[in-house]
């Protein structure tokens, strides 16, 4: 009886998703079709760089589909001594169009100030949260021995809350 109860489970759902995709409401009827039990967590894609390159997001999205999870982008951006009291939103026309780009395709993101490594800065971000599946960080520079030390801290906390991270390098421009 059990197994008949979850089929009209499933079946009512998926009429439900489709009753909202058919309103336009795309997002809601995502969120009725995500019911496995990683559909509430994140990719979690940490990233310093000025551009994002389309082929790390492209390997965050897949990786994404494959553990069933959603993608959030957290990119810290190291802005002039002149615009650092300046709000993200305010003047930054390509990120605000990054910003809803990625947004309509259902990614989180969130860019953010920071003077220090992206370890150190992961870490404020993310180290107590408990929906990240992984961390998946676009090749990090070397950045001196303090970042090195942070990012090797880093590591070792994702490893203690058993959440791997992920170096992705891509491959060579030609």
């Amino acid at each position: 009886m059990s197994t008949l109860t979850a089929i009209f489970k499933k079946l009512e759902e998926s009429m439900s998703a489709a009753t909202f995709a058919e309103a336009g409401e795309f997002e809601t009827a995502r969120q009725f079709l995500t019911t496995n039990k990683n559909a509430r967590k994140r990719v979690l894609l940490g990233t310093d760089k000025q551009e994002i390159d389309a082929r790390t997001i492209s390997y965050a999205m897949h990786l994404c589909q494959r553990l069933g999870g959603g993608l959030e982008i957290f990119h810290v951006l190291h802005l002039p001594a002149e615009e650092e009291g300046t709000e993200l939103s305010q003047g930054k026309e390509p990120l605000v169009s990054l910003s809803n780009a990625l947004h309509q395709k259902g990614i989180a993101y969130q860019p953010v100030k920071g003077a220090g490594c992206l370890a150190d800065e992961v870490l404020r971000h993310a180290g107590s949260r408990r929906d990240i599946l992984c961390v998946v960080f676009d090749a990090m520079e070397a950045g001196g021995t303090t970042c090195r030390k942070a990012k090797e801290n880093m590591i070792a906390k994702f490893q203690a809350m058993h959440c791997p991270v992920v170096m992705y390098a891509g491959s060579a421009k030609p």
